[in-house]
């Protein structure tokens, strides 16, 4: 190999091994806080429970509502999508996305997690 093609090669992989990384780091983001997520204005994910009572339909086809994380912060989460089954019901939920200038944190991904139904099915068995 000549010189020109080693330097071409570890450009190449290093230009691969970069995006890779970048690919990679946003799948396994670990759980953070709300008051962290807006100190770092970066795609997080945050772990808590939705408040009852707080979901609000827009006209759009999205909805908010308000959630606390695990470490008791507090904010409104709005996502343009569908609602997930069981949103308001849920033990746990997992919300993936960043604050809006506004301070409200709009969400890319919401991913449900309620053991409790699980549970119950398992005892029925």
């Amino acid at each position: 190999m000549k010189r020109y093609d080693k330097i071409i090669l570890l450009l190449l992989l290093l230009v691969f091994g970069a995006g890779s990384y970048y690919t990679f780091s946003g799948a396994l983001n670990p759980y953070v806080s709300f008051g962290y997520a807006d100190a770092v204005a970066r795609f997080v994910q945050i772990k808590g429970a939705p408040v009852d009572g707080t979901l609000v339909p827009d006209e759009s086809g999205g909805f908010t509502f308000r959630m606390n994380d695990l470490e008791g912060g507090t904010a409104i989460v709005y996502h343009a999508g569908e609602m997930p089954p069981d949103l308001m019901d849920a033990d746990n939920i997992v919300v993936a996305g960043r604050f809006d200038g506004s301070g409200n944190f709009n969400a890319q991904r919401i991913l449900v997690q309620c053991p409790t139904r699980y549970q119950a099915e398992q005892a029925q068995r």
